[in-house]
């Protein structure tokens, strides 16, 4: 679970013409070898479930508050199951391994499940034990989340913790996520584990042309680096995270722009075996802004209104461009 989930403006920008010739050129380094885990649960949940990246609503790990009790974590998924079948979760600390048996129980049926720092022995037998106990919901373990982006961990670090869950769960399939131009950089790119799918995070939002390109650019972008990744990785991608904030309002952004982006890029990027997307984010976090110490000023408040649903739990009208 991410203070902050996203990548903030300081890298990974591509010029729309740039992209295409980086990923046209750049060598196949994420399938080079045959992957071990039976991928099959996980191209059947690309093509047939809904998911969300799901935080915790209200819950800041970095202010000292007490985390979720199970009651609260059953709240949010009362809130979000009517919508969504699947979640992307962030953490398996402060209690949030229980999520997998609580989204079993709620009717969920899959969850991608996080660990924030792989590094952490404690966190991967958490996320182990979770696996293990849930085998029917749990489809994959993401081992990170834009940890060798923003220096968090090293790719040592992330490559130790891929081969012990290789080594005890050779069964079960593992990801890791970073912003997508981190796939594309020749060192860092090449020094990413094997993979059994790309769990990339894609956001026009960070792009430089974004304040003057029209709306529909945003859509296009996405879906091609989506075909560019599949393509050139031979693997499946499942978008993490993308869209638009839906606020504030005084930098252009609204509830309604939010929700035609999603209605566009549902039409223009349906799910299939090979490729989806997960709905950024379930809830709308007015925490953030205060721990983007790295984005600009100007940029901060924006991170408070990436939610599908408000923090008070209603609806926005993006939440309704979820197909039933």
């Amino acid at each position: 679970m991410a203070p902050v989930s996203r990548p903030l403006d300081r890298m990974g920008t591509f010029p729309m013409l740039s992209l295409w010739m980086s990923l046209l050129s750049l060598a196949a380094l994420l399938h080079a070898e045959p992957t071990r885990a039976d991928a099959e649960r996980v191209r059947s949940a690309l093509a047939s479930v809904h998911f969300v990246a799901y935080t915790p609503r209200g819950f800041d790990p970095d202010a000292g508050a007490p985390p979720p009790d199970r009651a609260a974590l059953r709240a949010d998924l009362a809130l979000l199951r009517p919508y969504f079948d699947g979640l992307i979760t962030y953490s398996c600390a402060n209690g949030l391994d229980a999520l997998p048996k609580l989204a079993r129980e709620a009717g969920f049926r899959a969850v991608v499940l996080g660990v924030w720092s792989p590094s952490d022995s404690q966190e991967l037998e958490l996320a182990l034990a979770a696996a293990s106990a849930e085998p029917g919901v749990v489809i994959a373990l993401a081992l990170g989340n834009e940890g060798l982006f923003f220096g968090r961990y090293d790719a040592r670090a992330l490559s130790a913790a891929f081969a012990r869950v290789r080594r005890e769960r050779p069964d079960l399939a593992l990801t890791t996520s970073e912003p997508f131009s981190l796939y594309l950089e020749s060192a860092r790119g090449a020094a990413l584990p094997r993979q059994d799918f790309l769990l990339p995070n894609v956001h026009p939002i960070d792009q430089p042309w974004f304040g003057s390109a029209p709306p529909a650019t945003s859509v296009e972008f996405v879906s091609k680096v989506v075909a560019l990744l599949e393509e050139r990785f031979a693997l499946p991608v499942l978008v993490k995270e993308t869209g638009l904030p839906s606020g504030p309002t005084s930098d252009g952004f609204s509830e309604s722009s939010q929700a035609e982006f999603w209605s566009a890029l549902e039409r223009r990027l349906p799910p299939t075996r090979s490729h989806a997307f997960s709905w950024f984010e379930a809830f709308d976090s007015p925490w953030k802004p205060a721990r983007a110490r790295d984005a600009p000023l100007g940029k901060r408040a924006r991170e408070a209104h990436w939610g599908l649903l408000r923090s008070d739990g209603s609806a926005k009208p993006a939440l309704a461009e979820v197909p039933k």
